[in-house]
């Protein structure tokens, strides 16, 4: 069993906990939400077939994302999800959100 769990990482380059972090914000995230707003905005994904994305296509995009962030060691984003990636000597912090809109500032000294 051991051998099966050790290959199972090396496929998918993401360790357990890793796995079962997606896993938890798969299971607890408002993907239904996020597609009524799309409905509202008519947000449309271009490769989306129906053009504004269903639920298991938004849910599909997230967990890609998802496992870019841990693999790549990075925030990413694409579609008004983002993904925010932070690791320390304590370990790795994962988030998903989807933002309808943001600005940024950088401010020189």
């Amino acid at each position: 069993m051991q051998n099966k769990r050790v290959l199972i990482k090396k496929i998918n380059n993401m360790t357990p906990k890793q796995q079962d972090a997606i896993d938890n914000i798969m299971d607890y995230f408002k993907f239904e939400q996020v597609q009524k707003v799309m409905e509202l905005l008519n947000w449309e994904w271009a490769a989306s077939e129906e053009g504004i994305p269903t639920v298991p296509e938004l849910r599909q995009e997230a967990r890609r994302l998802l496992k870019m962030a841990f693999e790549e060691k990075t925030n990413v984003s694409t579609g008004g999800f983002h993904v925010k990636y932070e690791s320390d000597d304590d370990g790795e912090y994962i988030q998903l959100l989807f933002a309808v809109d943001e600005w940024d500032e950088e401010v020189e000294k």
